[in-house]
């Protein structure tokens, strides 16, 4: 299948994703039908359907605010079928709207959170506080988690407060506090949680950790490049980063750029922890030791 089209081509199981990249959006019209009729003809070569309906086959276009409210629809068709353009799209569960700006994807997840936790109280009655935390990490921290570093670095200070708000209420859930109890360090040692920032910082430097031991995916070699001294990589370079240079604030909030300038910035013994969970467990205990002094 990536081999009937020219452009960049996302497969995942049954789910593909064409993607063409350019500052006029009339070019981007013009290549996405051009190669969306090579891949629909590529399927009935091969005896393959392709779903058409709205809920399935959708467009979207991404850009900044300034430049969205200016931009042309896009028509992006097939023979006699259109294909609808979305301010919003769900790829691989995670919800994209056209500015990226991970708005969508926190209150989808808050909401969930919610939902999680209004049914766990109602078992109240039932569940000790070992029981709250399982169900808590099992049933609720996996919304926090998922694809994290792709939507949250881009949330305003309004909704990263009422995500952190929400973890508040899961750990007054699972210790058993009153509504109005200040969430506070302690508190979250007892859990052993990190707050939402910290855990999504703990999540961007265990990516870097698996690119370092060679266990990440391939494509991390296209989002993360060793830092080098005059074109060749040293003892001191191995462990640092390259930093891009970025000229807008989305590219600031990427994860190739956020990732190298946290990892750049660890003590030399959390870089060389033995394996993948040690990592984890000392970045947890060092964000312990430095809050709780």
């Amino acid at each position: 299948m990536p081999q009937s089209v020219n452009c960049e081509l996302l497969l995942y199981a049954d789910d593909t994703c064409l993607i063409f990249q350019h500052n006029d959006i009339k070019e981007i019209e013009i290549q996405l039908n051009k190669n969306f009729s090579l891949i629909c003809d590529w399927f009935v070569d091969n005896k393959l359907s392709i779903h058409f309906g709205e809920d399935k086959t959708k467009s979207i276009l991404f850009s900044s605010k300034r430049k969205i409210k200016k931009a042309c629809p896009l028509n992006i068709q097939y023979k006699d079928i259109k294909i609808k353009q979305y301010s919003k799209v769900t790829y691989l569960g995670c919800i994209l709207d056209e500015t990226l700006s991970g708005e969508s994807m926190a209150i989808h997840v808050m909401n969930k959170v919610n939902s999680r936790l209004r049914f766990l109280y109602r078992q109240n009655k039932f569940l000790d506080i070992p029981l709250r935390r399982l169900l808590c990490n099992a049933m609720i921290q996996p919304y926090f988690d998922y694809a994290c570093n792709a939507w949250y670095p881009n949330l305003n200070k309004n909704l990263k407060k009422r995500l952190q708000a929400a973890q508040n209420k899961c750990i007054r859930f699972c210790l058993k506090l009153g509504d109005r109890t200040s969430i506070k360090t302690n508190e979250f040692e007892k859990i052993n949680w990190l707050p939402i920032q910290e855990r999504v910082n703990q999540c961007t430097l265990s990516n870097i950790y698996k690119f370092h031991s060679k266990n990440a995916p391939e494509y991390m070699d296209e989002v993360f490049f060793k830092a080098e001294c005059n074109g060749i990589p040293t003892r001191y370079s191995y462990q640092k980063l390259k930093i891009p240079h970025c000229k807008t604030n989305q590219g600031l909030r990427a994860l190739s750029f956020v990732g190298p300038s946290l990892w750049n910035n660890l003590d030399k013994s959390l870089k060389t922890s033995a394996s993948l969970n040690a990592f984890k467990h000392n970045l947890k205990n060092q964000f312990f030791r430095t809050n709780n002094k």
